[in-house]
């Protein structure tokens, strides 16, 4: 199995440590004869180039490392990938491509879409008019297409996209838009959390506190942490206990993770440390 990510080129998704994940997930499997199905199972770690027109172009060569593929994060590489995986018949195993399943006969999507949970949300409060401010790195602007697009699809008017760095005048021109757009009740943040040390979101969000749209006005909500379970309970987070403006900012956002009630990610990685199942050094809490 190919794990298929831009883990060379993106500090925090480095920091997932797939090759320690990949080794620990076939490990469980081959000792698990009601899912090993009597295979051995062998994982690769592969990397999806930081460019899209380079990560397309990257997917041509995947056909020997691997008879099925975990990936790709990259939204704008899916239908590149769901083609030439369906031509191969290999499996392709995606929480990232939003929708992209046409012409995907061998697309499988492990977990609920996260624009469709999203979109029960904001439907659930009623929120309508949404704004999507991404990261200007191309996986988290093509995350912000993507997604603006599945929600104008289901009849959400969507009125801003736009890209958001590292430099207080760019989170400032982005929400600059939001406030001159008519009605925008969310903003959706396509970038890293600030709680895994996302630069581009704490600026915005510091920005959006100088600017005072932290105040019930606007509800900022996280787009990452929609594809995985983020510790929420119990847990602290350095980044806002260390920074005044930050954690009177985050009082604005709301965060839809993935539950997981029985154990943490971070507890069933010190578990997994402590069977010896992954390398003694590895923090949980800096994973």
């Amino acid at each position: 199995v190919g794990v298929l990510g831009p883990w060379t080129c993106d500090p925090l998704l480095a920091r997932a440590l797939p090759e320690v994940a990949s080794r620990l997930a076939v490990t469980r499997l081959n000792r698990d004869p009601t899912f090993n199905q009597g295979y051995w199972w062998d994982a690769v770690v592969l990397a999806e180039a930081c460019r899209t027109p380079q990560a397309v172009t990257g997917l041509l060569n995947l056909e020997r490392y691997a008879t099925g593929l975990v990936g790709p994060l990259n939204p704008a590489t899916c239908g590149a990938a769901g083609l030439l995986t369906a031509a191969w018949n290999k499996p392709l195993v995606s929480w990232n491509c939003l929708g992209a399943g046409e012409g995907s006969d061998t697309l499988v999507n492990p977990m609920p879409e996260p624009v469709e949970v999203l979109h029960s949300v904001l439907r659930f409060f009623r929120w309508a008019h949404v704004a999507v401010v991404s990261a200007p790195q191309d996986l988290w602007r093509e995350v912000g297409q993507g997604l603006a697009q599945d929600l104008r699809a289901r009849g959400l008017p969507v009125t801003v996209v736009t890209v958001s760095g590292k430099e207080e005048e760019e989170a400032r021109e982005a929400l600059r838009r939001v406030q001159r757009a008519d009605g925008v009740r969310v903003v959706l943040m396509c970038m890293h959390s600030v709680l895994l040390g996302g630069e581009e979101q704490r600026v915005l969000l510091e920005k959006a506190e100088d600017m005072g749209m932290t105040d019930g006005t606007y509800v900022f909500i996280p787009y990452d942490a929609l594809t995985f379970p983020l510790p929420y309970h119990r847990v602290p987070y350095p980044v806002l206990a260390n920074n005044t403006k930050l954690r009177l900012a985050y009082d604005a956002v709301l965060t839809v993770t993935v539950d997981s009630p029985d154990v943490t990610f971070r507890e069933a990685l010190e578990e997994a440390k402590e069977a010896y199942e992954i390398p003694a050094h590895v923090d949980p809490a800096q994973v």
